[in-house]
């Protein structure tokens, strides 16, 4: 997930392209200053987020030659945006993160299984004009199915829908790459529901649905979102699954306006197998019972070839950013969540550790989002968003109140 978000929360049915909101550094940091000595040595972007990618990588299990296999994908991918300077100004406003870094991580943590690692790319984060930024996103993918034999079908017929010669909106094609120990690696695309205008995209994502045999069960989707559109929900991304998937997917991501823990509860049971009860446990965990106001809920319906006649997965995204002081109590909300679950909890510790060496109460905005995923015949998964933080680590909310776990501690303390 990504800074995209705060597109969508603006007022429903805009515009989208308004910038995120700055918060600035940290108080007293430069650019070059708010990176710690760790993060200093890297001054390209390429070498930066492949540092990172590396480390993540071995706290997965994946071995030195596909790890390095994995770095020069990620550098491909970045196209001339690798070489940039990390003194220089982001490449372009990439809202793949809040401060324009066009890479993010995650790691999704299935229950009695180990981490899964995944980075997500803008692929055109080089071009400034959005119609070069699809043109260069197409070539990288393109090369990228080529080398390692995958077949772009699904995409293709599609691409008039999401990729049209002239594109609205703040993205046209982001990649992301699941990286596993002992096979090749999954690739998954992200494109712009609202590409051809946020007015038309329940149009275009029907139309896409029906084009590649999912209308059907796409139509319960339509219909609950139909008497909601575009004041109370919008769709965000349209996605597809490529390559070696055992059941690949295609999915869509719808943004709840204001939602309440009822209404994001009330989104998950158009989807047989998922439990609105533990949709509506991680909102209230994260965000109380007010509605949320300063970044929206987020769910995705997953469709695959079993369908069915319904969506076959859904999966809730909380952007514990907006609502916590900083990383340490976003930590500790992922911490409760994974406990929950009988999920460990220290690879994430030591994923948030090769990110960055500043301290978690530091800052906000490592941890963007928390999502639980749920699907048939499958039990749930914790995923942690995890970003790169290559330009800006934006200061601790002033306005995020108490009551989280981080809180609590800190309370506890002082009162020691």
């Amino acid at each position: 997930m990504n800074a995209y978000t705060r597109q969508c929360a603006g007022p429903p049915g805009g515009a989208a392209g308004t910038p995120p909101p700055a918060f600035g550094l940290l108080p007293g940091a430069t650019g070059a200053e708010a990176r710690t000595a760790e993060r200093s040595e890297p001054e390209r972007l390429g070498e930066f987020t492949a540092g990172q990618l590396g480390r993540l990588c071995d706290l997965v299990g994946i071995e030195a030659q596909q790890r390095s296999a994995h770095q020069r994908v990620l550098s491909d991918l970045l196209g001339p945006a690798a070489a940039r300077p990390l003194a220089d100004p982001p490449p372009s406003p990439s809202f793949v993160s809040d401060d324009h870094t066009p890479v993010e991580f995650s790691l999704t943590f299935p229950v009695g299984g180990a981490p899964v690692l995944r980075v997500l790319v803008d692929p055109g984060c080089a071009a400034r004009a959005l119609p070069d930024n699809a043109r260069t996103a197409w070539a990288a993918v393109g090369r990228l199915a080529a080398q390692w034999g995958f077949r772009l079908d699904e995409l293709t017929r599609v691409n008039d829908l999401f990729l049209p010669p002239v594109p609205h909106g703040p993205l046209a094609l982001w990649s992301a790459l699941e990286l596993r120990p002992s096979a090749p690696p999954g690739l998954k695309l992200y494109l712009n529901a609202g590409s051809r205008g946020a007015e038309r995209s329940m149009e275009t994502v029907g139309e896409a649905m029906t084009r590649l045999g999912h209308g059907q069960a796409f139509e319960p989707v339509r219909c609950y979102l139909k008497p909601r559109f575009p004041e109370r929900a919008t769709f965000m991304f349209f996605a597809l699954d490529v390559g070696p998937w055992a059941e690949p997917r295609v999915k869509v991501y719808v943004v709840h306006h204001h939602a309440t823990v009822a209404d994001a509860a009330d989104a998950a049971r158009l989807v047989p197998g998922a439990c609105p009860q533990r949709v509506a446990e991680v909102c209230r965990q994260i965000g109380g019972d007010d509605s949320f106001s300063r970044l929206p809920l987020i769910s995705c319906y997953s469709f695959t070839g079993a369908d069915a006649g319904r969506p076959t997965g859904h999966s809730i995204y909380v952007p514990v950013r907006a609502y916590v002081r900083d990383d340490l109590a976003a930590r500790d909300h992922a911490v409760r969540l994974l406990r929950r679950y009988g999920i460990p909890s220290a690879p994430l510790d030591r994923a948030l550790a090769t990110l960055t060496a500043r301290p978690l109460s530091a800052g906000v905005g490592l941890i963007p989002y928390l999502s639980l995923v749920q699907a048939s015949r499958q039990a749930p998964r914790i995923t942690a968003y995890l970003s790169a933080e290559a330009y800006r680590v934006f200061p601790p909310r002033e306005d995020a109140g108490s009551g989280s776990p981080a809180d609590d501690r800190r309370a506890a303390d002082r009162a020691g």
